[in-house]
């Protein structure tokens, strides 16, 4: 069985802390508890997270919304559930290395973090945005 992570990566050195905002991404692709392979994905300003929750913009077609999971350093309660409708879990860690973090993953050692809420007045994203 194959399972693809989704690894926050913006300034392509450590695990990036807002989700919403990040335009690069590490792409793992996990099977029977190996590496198999491992891409970065460069996605456009209008194909950020932040972009695709409020003006649904078709990034769903995107291979960040075939992923099975999210490792990331920050984000919100919303974006967890929204990202939960398309299949995906998302953990919160505090480990910057990304290929630590996958090979943490894999054996099972990987310590997640509950998400805090940065909502404001209703919004769950953090954005300022008082309505959607």
């Amino acid at each position: 069985m194959k399972t693809i992570v989704a690894v926050t990566f913006q300034n392509k050195k450590t695990i990036f802390n807002h989700t919403g905002k990040c335009r690069n991404y590490l792409i793992y692709t996990i099977k029977d508890s190996t590496i198999e392979s491992k891409r970065l994905l460069n996605l456009s300003i209008n194909e950020t997270l932040h972009s695709f929750f409020h003006e649904e913009n078709g990034i769903k077609n995107s291979i960040l919304f075939e992923s099975d999971i999210l490792l990331t350093k920050g984000i919100g309660n919303g974006a967890i559930d929204k990202l939960a409708k398309y299949g995906i879990a998302c953990y919160k860690i505090e480990e910057s290395d990304p290929d630590l973090a996958i090979n943490k993953l894999i054996n099972g050692t990987l310590e997640a973090m509950s998400p805090i809420s940065n909502s404001v007045s209703g919004c769950n994203c953090n954005c300022g945005k008082k309505e959607h």
